[in-house]
């Protein structure tokens, strides 16, 4: 990627903590639009956001296009990665989100077992711009099915606080 874009491994290390702050600030409101919107309508749309981000860097010919991708890919990543699906699920199930939680969280620690390899396979066939390209057309025709096919959830309805919170103590009100 550096080579082929005419930069310094380190831009490309910068365009991806880039994507990085991006999420991270980002993080914050996709908690909210899953909640407002449900995590069907969220998690579909950002299936469309990974395939554009991906796209962009494919196309991209030196480091503005670098940046924007790698901008594009971290607006993603806010709404889109284990986050995004807790919270989904979270507004789908409630507390019996558990279980389906532990279910993610063990299909996805598997997933780079098979996403690492084809990401090499798909690198070494047609390059990096072409694996950039098959992750796309891989969120347009998998993840935005399956995303799609979520049941839609019902806007929570949050609980008025009642007022028997702990008391908060200063630990320098504390007797030694």
């Amino acid at each position: 990627m550096a080579r082929d874009l005419d930069v310094g491994t380190p831009t490309v290390f910068g365009a991806f903590s880039v994507a990085l702050v991006v999420s991270a600030v980002l993080g914050p409101a996709a908690g909210r639009a899953i909640d407002r919107l449900g995590g069907r309508t969220a998690l579909t749309a950002n299936s469309m956001v990974f395939a554009a981000g991906l796209a962009l860097l494919a196309l991209a010919q030196g480091p503005i296009g670098l940046f924007v991708g790698w901008a594009m890919l971290g607006v993603a990543m806010s709404a889109g990665l284990y986050e995004a699906a807790f919270a989904a699920l979270v507004n789908l199930y409630g507390k019996q989100a558990r279980g389906a939680i532990t279910g993610i969280t063990l299909f996805a620690g598997f997933a780079s077992t098979v996403g690492w390899p084809l990401t090499a396979w798909f690198e070494l066939r047609w390059g990096w711009r072409g694996a950039c390209l098959a992750w796309a057309a891989i969120h347009v025709l998998v993840a935005l099915s399956l995303n799609g096919s979520l049941p839609s959830a019902k806007p929570p309805v949050f609980d008025k606080p009642s007022g028997d919170y702990p008391k908060f103590t200063p630990i320098a009100s504390i007797p030694r």
